[in-house]
Parts: C-alpha cells; structure tokens; sequence
C-alpha cells in the first residue's frame, strides 16, 4: 500500500508513511517555517506528540469509518480491518512473572489489565 493513496486525504503537513516525505522532510519543514516566524519576528510554539502503539488506543471501528468517509480505497480500508481484526493482548506482570488472559481488543488496552 504505497503513500499515494493517501495523498489527495492526507493533510499537507503530514509526512512518514507517505512517499518521499520522511520524517527529515519534516524536520527540514518545521525549521523553515520556524525561522520565517522568527525572521518576520513572530513568537514560535511548538507541540510534540508521540503516536507509540496509535493503532492500539484508537477505536478502530471509527477508524475504518473515517477511512470510508474519506474515500480511501476499498482494498485499502480492508487490508488495514485485516490487520486489526483479532489483535490480542495481555499483560505482564514482570516482579512475579504471571500473565493475564488473552483477550481481543478493539481500542485501547483492555480495562481492569
């Protein structure tokens, strides 16, 4: 599934996971419009987010949705439910090396883990 698909949905600011425009591309972007601001001496703020596990804490029910709403290709939005579909977790607790059930999870890690 190469990044062109996404391309006419993706917001212009994203980069990663499309092609040719990594994370440096980013980095290249954010520093430019950076010093613009500072040049044009404008105050910068910046927000960093980290999207660890992102697959694991949003429902992928409104995913897939958001995916169909967008017009994301058909076979696209199918192979991403296969991938999901049946993901299953446990927890570790690792002081006494026991182990909770496995159970599917659809969205965020499981309650009472």
């Amino acid at each position: 599934m190469g990044g062109w698909i996404f391309n006419s949905v993706s917001d212009k600011n994203q980069f990663g996971a499309l092609k040719r425009r990594s994370t440096s591309h980013a980095l290249i972007s954010v520093l430019h419009h950076w010093q613009n601001a500072l040049d044009s001496e404008n105050s910068v703020r910046s927000l960093f987010v980290d999207y660890c596990k992102a697959y694991d804490r949003v429902d992928q029910n409104i995913l897939l949705r958001k995916m169909i709403t967008m017009n994301v290709p058909q076979f696209a939005v199918r192979w991403l439910f296969s991938f999901l579909k049946g993901r299953i977790h446990r927890v570790e607790l690792q002081s006494s090396n026991t182990f909770s059930d496995w159970i599917e999870v659809t969205a965020g890690m499981p309650q009472g883990t």
